[in-house]
């Protein structure tokens, strides 16, 4: 007999009438308490079940219009996947001091459809020990669900994938996610950026350059890479208060007279103490934002840099990108500006729910955009749906993660500008891929 049955038929009847009270106390308080869960769980994951009520969300306007371009039928269904993982010695990079660079894999899907679109996603993998095709396997374990589904909405797709393939990599669900934001623009025959309800067709770029081992190489990447028309930088460095401090005085030196603005991207290397010192000691005039100075998950102490420092501080934004972290920083007051890849977090759909998040807390939202021309153009729309965001991430070398792309090169006038097209508006030349140093192909 179990415990409640215990107490209702219990041998006296003053025992039962204490039980009664009891039960309607802890039936009250059950109620109480779903009712609080039921506001956590709505004020931490505004989930939508579809993507018409995610845009009619995000762009505070109503968005029935958009429903044809996520019907499904046997006219629309998705009748072939092709699968690509590139990498070029090209795009080998550190990010801090570390001996071992990251071996970059740009992996693009591709799907066709019966009534003759083609769309295509863009995400890129890392890895130390080499390139590898691991997200390229991933995918192809779920060709046969993608072409099996019987919704083309996104963010419905989003909800079956993550009931059937619990163990699924984000990175993986971004591919699929991408992939039918790509068509349901196609079908529009819009650029992405305005099905999502378009703020601005233009952002600010600046260069994100690579670690380098010496000062003049530094110094001699601002000025390559300010030739191309960018001027704001950022760098990834040491992490070692000495040689930090070092470039900090060399940049100083060389750079502050003219109109440049640097970047930090520390790789979560300091203590609070460190990153104070640091701070403080450098020229906020000419360093306008410090990016994982601490860990992440420090967020009180991350509160502390915000108010002490002048330059803008945000998180790195790769391990820790949930709704709740997200509130959790809001609430402590964290930091000057949020910071996530929509091709890290699960796709546009996520992204839309965590800029959703961001705007009601006027949090500004740092969006990450390193990778190849496929993922940086998804990152693009989303900022271009937004007037959330101040920059874009252009990773260097520039022509390096365009390889393969027809039009990766979005950079116009100092400005980076949505491609023309439709959905992406990438094209890929797909003769090219298979000259790369690595390449690996499923269909």
């Amino acid at each position: 007999m179990s415990f409640w049955a215990e107490r209702k038929f219990g041998k006296s009847i003053n025992a039962a009438h204490k039980q009664v009270k009891f039960t309607q106390k802890m039936r009250t308080l059950i109620i109480i308490f779903t009712f609080l869960f039921s506001v956590i769980s709505n004020t931490y994951a505004k989930t939508s079940k579809n993507a018409v009520e995610l845009l009619t969300a995000f762009t505070g306007e109503d968005m029935k219009n958009h429903e044809p371009f996520f019907k499904y039928s046997k006219l629309t269904k998705i009748i072939n996947v092709e699968i690509h993982a590139v990498g070029n010695e090209t795009t080998t990079a550190r990010y801090t001091d570390e001996p071992k660079a990251w071996r970059e894999v740009n992996n693009i899907l591709k799907i066709t459809t019966t009534d003759g679109y083609e769309a295509i996603s863009g995400v890129d993998t890392y890895d130390l020990a080499g390139f590898n095709d691991h997200h390229l396997q991933e995918l192809k374990n779920v060709a046969a669900d993608i072409m099996n589904l019987q919704t083309l909405d996104p963010v419905e797709v989003r909800i079956i994938f993550l009931q059937k393939h619990p163990n699924l990599s984000n990175e993986a669900r971004a591919s699929i996610d991408i992939v039918l934001w790509d068509l349901a623009a196609r079908k529009a025959g819009l650029p992405l950026h305005k099905l999502l309800g378009s703020k601005r067709s233009a952002i600010k770029p600046y260069a994100s350059l690579p670690f380098y081992d010496t000062l003049p190489e530094y110094i001699a990447a601002v000025r390559r890479y300010s030739k191309l028309g960018f001027n704001t930088f950022k760098f990834h460095v040491w992490g070692n208060m000495e040689k930090d401090t070092l470039l900090i005085n060399e940049v100083k030196r060389t750079f502050a007279d003219t109109s440049y603005k640097f970047m930090i991207d520390f790789e979560y290397t300091y203590d609070l103490n460190s990153a104070l010192k640091l701070g403080k000691m450098t020229d906020e005039r000419l360093f306008v934002s410090f990016e994982a100075l601490i860990n992440d998950n420090l967020l009180e102490q991350s509160a502390e840099l915000k108010k002490a420092l002048s330059m803008s501080i945000i998180p790195a934004g790769y391990d820790n990108y949930s709704a709740e972290f997200i509130h959790e920083g809001i609430e402590k007051d964290a930091w000057d500006a949020g910071r996530f890849d929509a091709t890290v977090v699960g796709g546009i759909s996520p992204a839309l729910e965590l800029m959703i998040i961001a705007k009601e807390a006027a949090l500004p939202i740092d969006v990450q955009s390193w990778g190849h021309s496929l993922a940086q153009a998804a990152n693009l729309h989303l900022m271009l749906a937004s007037d959330n965001s101040e920059y874009f991430e252009a990773p260097m070398p520039k022509a390096a993660f365009e390889f393969g792309m027809k039009n990766g090169n979005m950079l116009k006038e100092e400005k980076i500008v949505a491609p023309e097209g439709p959905g992406l508006g990438i094209n890929v030349d797909w003769d090219m891929l298979d000259s790369a140093d690595f390449y690996r192909y499923y269909k």
